[in-house]
């Protein structure tokens, strides 16, 4: 026994569903304009080495350079350049950013390391007018920010997202 004979749209008898196209349609629209995006985005550093990935934070005294993107289980790079001091030079980075990171080198060697509560340490013999490089790791996915800075300068503050 056949079905009910197709609706007579125009002069044709047409088998069409008009809500299921005027949502594909929408579904259509908002995948496309997605997949414009991803170049722009791309480009503007989202997903790391593009315009707006690289972010140079800081002051008269402390710069700190960094990248705004990070990915789990690469290494990046937080450069922490001291325009002026006495030596040693004391860099404090926020114990609440350096938890979410394994620090894997500091570059050049500090003189010794302390741990307080809020706090990590690094004193540094000859730094004014020089730069810290420190190598590190994100342990998790997510938003970290904490704060950079050392005595005589205003703090610092660090901002990085990291993908998995």
């Amino acid at each position: 026994m056949p079905g009910p004979e197709p609706p007579v749209v125009n002069g044709l008898q047409i088998d069409q569903s008009l809500d299921f196209q005027r949502r594909f349609e929408r579904v259509q629209t908002v995948a496309w304009r997605l997949l414009a995006l991803l170049p722009v985005a791309a480009v503007a550093g989202l997903f790391g080495g593009g315009l707006f990935s690289q972010v140079t934070a800081g002051g008269a005294g402390l710069t700190v350079s960094y990248d705004r993107f990070g990915r789990m289980s690469v290494d990046t790079e937080l450069r922490v350049t001291v325009k002026r001091g006495r030596s040693p030079v004391a860099v404090s980075i926020s114990r609440g950013f350096l938890d979410g990171y394994e620090v894997s080198e500091v570059r050049p060697q500090p003189e010794h390391v302390t741990a307080h509560a809020g706090r990590v340490i690094f004193a540094f013999a000859a730094l004014p007018r020089a730069s810290v490089a420190f190598t590190v790791q994100p342990k998790g996915v997510g938003s970290r920010s904490g704060t950079v800075t050392i005595a005589g300068s205003r703090p610092v503050q660090v901002h990085q997202f990291v993908y998995p």
